[in-house]
């Protein structure tokens, strides 16, 4: 075949750089790009670590500030008061008991439910059934809503009822009927 030493170390010159290209594709190539991979990696974390290491900076200042809003709106009476549930569900009631009778309307029964765990605070909440007049009522829940601190009604039934009351139109002899209405409701506030 092929006999000539020309030709031959030619033909072994071209199998040894065969061998060499395809050490270089198969392994170092591989290397490199891994290596490459993991220098990126390297890089990326860095970067990483230096923005989550000036976040860390950050925290003693936006601790001191969540204190100071914690302690503005403890003192703001946000939040119920009482260091229980039980404290704070008799605070509740004294002050919806208040709010019923300077509005005109009746308390027909209060009790406490148990409280409950909702994101860091602890729910206390107190099942209402109350009578009144609709202004007695609308004033009622106007005085919860606008005052401190800060209480939620939900669960809310109204059903109406008409009793006779005298009219204080010109003509004293006609009744009128105002209704009555029984409103029970579920009114929870919440502990730091």
């Amino acid at each position: 075949m092929l006999t000539t030493p020309w030709i031959s170390r030619l033909v072994a010159l071209l199998l040894l750089l065969a061998v060499m290209a395809a050490a270089y594709v198969f392994i170092a190539d591989p290397l490199v790009a891994a290596y490459s991979e993991t220098d990126d990696a390297i890089d990326n974390t860095r970067v990483y670590l230096r923005h989550v290491e000036r976040l860390g900076a950050t925290r003693p200042e936006l601790a001191k500030q969540m204190a100071e809003l914690d302690r503005r709106h403890v003192a703001q009476g946000y939040y119920l008061s009482g260091g229980t549930d039980a404290l704070a569900a008799v605070a509740l009631q004294d002050r919806l008991k208040q709010i019923i009778d300077a509005n005109g309307g009746t308390l027909r029964s209060i009790h406490p439910l148990a409280g409950m765990d909702e994101q860091g605070f602890r729910r206390v909440t107190v099942r209402v059934q109350m009578t009144g007049a609709i202004e007695s009522l609308f004033r009622t829940v106007y005085s919860l809503e606008a005052g401190m601190p800060l209480v939620f009604i939900e669960n809310i039934a109204i059903q109406n009822r008409t009793a006779p009351r005298t009219s204080t139109t010109t003509d004293d002899s006609e009744l009128t009927r105002e209704p009555i209405l029984t409103v029970g409701f579920d009114l929870y506030g919440y502990l730091p």
